[in-house]
């Protein structure tokens, strides 16, 4: 076999196997469309139903939903929303009681490291989806429901 003969086999080789590769890419992603919803646990459903409270709080304040739950292996990000020329990160905690402390207090170094991470991630995406790719300035806020009560910080953490 000369060089070229074998050059154009691996070519087609390869080529065969992309195709296959979106056959079956597709395939799954119909099967995964017939699949129902996974069922959510009593405690996914209360956070649910506390980030559709938040939203609904943040939106009355004049903030612009740009997504929810941005995941990555970092973390995720409840909302991120627009307020003005600022993009907003926002944490949504709850907590029934207060025997380990309030719900603001559960936003430690740790939970704020990871809460970076994601937004650095995620930054660009959305620098490039609605601020026409120049990077917006940014900010960590939470919205805390203790006792079911809801409490807006804005700024609640700064990086060093």
């Amino acid at each position: 076999m000369t060089d070229d003969t074998l050059r154009l086999a691996c070519e087609l080789a390869l080529a065969a196997r992309h195709r296959a590769a979106r056959r079956r890419r597709r395939a799954s992603r119909r099967a995964a469309a017939d699949r129902p919803a996974p069922k959510r646990s009593p405690t996914q459903r209360r956070g649910d139903h506390h980030e559709a409270a938040a939203l609904r709080l943040l939106q009355s304040r004049g903030l612009t939903l740009l997504a929810r739950n941005l995941w990555c292996r970092a973390g995720e990000i409840d909302l991120a929303m627009r307020d003005g020329d600022t993009l907003v990160f926002v944490e949504v905690r709850a907590r029934a009681r207060s025997r380990y402390g309030d719900a603001a207090a559960s936003i430690g170094r740790q939970k704020q490291a990871r809460l970076a991470r994601a937004a650095a991630y995620w930054l660009p995406e959305l620098a490039r989806r609605h601020w026409g790719g120049a990077c917006p300035a940014a900010r960590f806020d939470a919205v805390v429901f203790d006792d079911g009560q809801p409490q807006w910080l804005r700024g609640a953490f700064w990086l060093p």
